[in-house]
């Protein structure tokens, strides 16, 4: 049998095995690539972007500058972003770094990048700038060349349409150029509230003069109010002519809380319209809020009564907290007795005068009758701001009933007096707070008696006497009859202790 023998060339794959160490885990095998170079990192690239209007544009691709009239001042300005997406320099070599090409390119001015070497995420920008001086559509091509080893030339080309002479307005706010139909945000302001002023500048960047209206401008909502408007009505803004006016945002309420407006300004052959934004925010105000035991009395009303007190005594106090529930600091608080019987109760004034968001205060009341009867009165509470930042008022009623007298029920043991049972005969019942008092000395100020008179065969032997005042009162009873009308002996005296309450 004849042997074969195959050869394997010096540069082919050699194969090296492994085999598993004592202790070490499982092995494998180890597979190595002779003569293809060592293994390393990845090299960074630049990447060319470039962006015009906020879109990226590719390469070969077409940007229409619309219409603009022959022979302006300003023309009409597209700015484009380059900027280095990679991960590595980006250089733009070319000498112009941006070149501009073709029969129509006189119509167009260019204004250089005015760096050559962008940094990974750093970017530069450059102008092209319609200015026609003819009727009719006009093409440039722009290129520059790069260092993206993807893109090493890039080209846009640009077209825009020459019109006849004509006004053109535009509108500005600053350094920002506000487009047709656009918008502006004015930011935000607290409801019932005025914003700073916004003054925006008027352009005439057209080949002709154009005749403003009447009014110059105006808004389409009361809310963002047009002011200080620097032209008269009617007037005539030249070629490059300006003028300004103000806008300012002030919000009635919160709703909603996004507002807008159209602002117009008028003009003949067209106006120039566009939109204001704003955000109505909830403006912080005081919120007063007055309890007493957990009731609300913030519009007024009527305190649980102080009950009946004898007069020269003086309640307990009635606490009544006010607290400013709102977002801004309360101001101007006061609490005073407003009418009424002021001369018997005692309002103390307000702990503070003010109250931060969220802060309380007290004030009590107290009643001290110096006659009987019923007595009212109204306390007042007032604050500057406290109603949602008005002034606020809460009137609250006082009531207390000041005691005339008090009843003291007496018994005595019928007497055997002479003829106490008939018909002139009886008891008397005197009281006094003086102890030890005789019944003689009657005066209807100190010393009282009151009469039991026969009630027709039996004298009663019990009466409820009434005593003008608290404390300790002494009594003593004794009989009269028909053959004794100034009575017997008085019997012992008693006493009975009166409550203050």
């Amino acid at each position: 049998m004849q042997k074969k023998y195959i050869l394997i060339p010096l540069f082919s794959i050699f194969t090296f095995i492994s085999c598993p160490g004592a202790g070490g885990g499982g092995g494998g095998a180890a597979f190595a690539l002779l003569g293809l170079g060592g293994g390393g990192t990845d090299v960074g690239a630049p990447r060319l972007e470039v962006t015009y209007s906020g879109v990226v544009r590719e390469s070969g691709s077409t940007i229409s500058l619309g219409t603009e009239p022959i022979n302006t001042t300003n023309g009409k300005l597209a700015t484009l972003t380059i900027q280095n997406k990679g991960t590595s320099s980006l250089t733009l070599p070319g000498s112009p770094i941006v070149t501009i090409s073709g029969t129509d390119s006189s119509h167009f001015q260019l204004t250089q990048p005015n760096q050559t070497t962008l940094a990974p995420n750093a970017s530069v920008t450059f102008s092209l700038r319609f200015k026609p001086t003819s009727e009719g559509l006009k093409t440039a091509v722009v290129k520059l060349s790069t260092s993206d080893p993807a893109l090493s030339a890039f080209q846009l080309t640009f077209t825009g349409t020459g019109g006849p002479a004509a006004a053109k307005l535009t509108v500005s706010q600053g350094a920002t150029e506000i487009v047709g139909n656009g918008s502006f945000n004015v930011g935000s302001v607290e409801e019932l509230s005025s914003g700073t002023p916004i003054q925006f500048t008027v352009s005439n960047a057209g080949s002709l003069s154009t005749t403003l209206g009447t009014p110059v401008v105006e808004s389409s909502n009361a809310q963002f109010m047009v002011s200080a408007v620097s032209v008269a009505n009617g007037s005539t803004l030249a070629q490059d002519g300006t003028f300004t006016f103000n806008v300012t945002f002030s919000p009635a309420n919160t709703t909603p809380t996004s507002k807008s407006a159209t602002i117009t300004v008028n003009a003949t052959p067209s106006n120039f319209i566009f939109t204001v934004n704003g955000t109505a925010t909830v403006k912080p105000v005081p919120t007063i809020a007055i309890s007493h035991n957990s009731s609300s009395y913030t519009s007024g009303g009527t305190l649980p009564t102080f009950g009946i007190l004898w007069p020269g005594l003086s309640s307990s106090a009635k606490t009544v907290t006010i607290t400013n529930n709102g977002t801004a600091t309360l101001t101007g608080l006061a609490v005073n007795e407003f009418s009424g019987n002021t001369d018997q109760f005692t309002t103390s004034a307000a702990g503070a005068t003010s109250l931060t968001p969220g802060q309380s205060t007290t004030f009590t009341v107290t009643f001290a009758p110096s006659t009987s009867g019923s007595k009212t009165a109204v306390v007042r509470v007032t604050s500057t701001n406290g109603n949602n930042g008005s002034a606020s008022s809460s009137d609250i009623t006082v009531e207390g009933t000041g005691k005339s007298n008090a009843g003291i029920s007496v018994s005595w043991t019928g007497l055997k007096e002479k003829a106490v049972n008939d018909t002139d005969g009886g008891y008397k019942v005197c009281y006094s707070k003086t102890n030890g008092f005789n019944p003689a000395d009657v005066n209807g100020t100190t010393i009282f008696c009151d009469t039991v008179p026969n009630a027709g065969g039996t004298t009663p032997t019990t009466k409820i006497i009434s005593v003008n005042t608290y404390g300790t009162w002494y009594i003593k009873v004794f009989a009269f009859g028909k053959y004794n009308t100034t009575g017997g002996t008085p019997s012992t005296q008693t006493s009975v202790n009166v409550p203050s309450t």
